[in-house]
């Protein structure tokens, strides 16, 4: 069994002023010693709870990070399309000279060739509303190819 640490109270016939004070300075020490460790054991959760806060946020920094850097690349693909249909403009102001019938079949060739990229941008684009509205605008697409096909 393992010794008990005990502390001698004063009785009631020793009430004298000194050995109040040393008791309550024996119990002052004791409590000085154990907050010190309390102390330490609260500084220690501190420091890990900050290490847990800074990787947990510089993980959500870089989740942002590739996301923004997603965002670039949808940019770019967009201003190639931007390119893309000012090149198809330039091609169909050529097509004037051509007799009508093929005229028509380019024309519905590269408005079916639109729809598709319209398509493709819907699935990539953020938000639901602009989804919507390039698909609203691929109908529209198909609508005028359909009239341009039965010319």
């Amino acid at each position: 069994m393992s010794a008990a640490k005990i502390s001698k109270i004063p009785s009631a016939e020793k009430n004298t002023q000194e050995e109040h004070q040393q008791f309550a300075q024996e119990i002052l020490a004791k409590t000085q010693k154990d907050m010190g460790k309390v102390g330490l054991v609260i500084s220690i959760l501190a420091v890990i709870l900050s290490a847990v806060l800074f990787f947990g946020l510089n993980q959500n920094v870089k989740g942002l990070s590739e996301e923004v850097s997603k965002l670039g690349q949808l940019s770019t693909e967009l201003k190639v399309l931007s390119s893309q249909v000012g090149s198809l403009e330039s091609k169909v102001a050529a097509l004037e000279n051509l007799p009508q019938k093929t005229k028509n079949l380019i024309i519905a060739n590269t408005l079916q060739d639109m729809a598709q990229k319209t398509k493709y941008l819907s699935s990539q684009v953020q938000t639901e509303e602009q989804a919507t509205k390039l698909l609203q605008a691929q109908e529209l697409l198909k609508q005028v190819q359909v009239e341009i096909g039965s010319n």
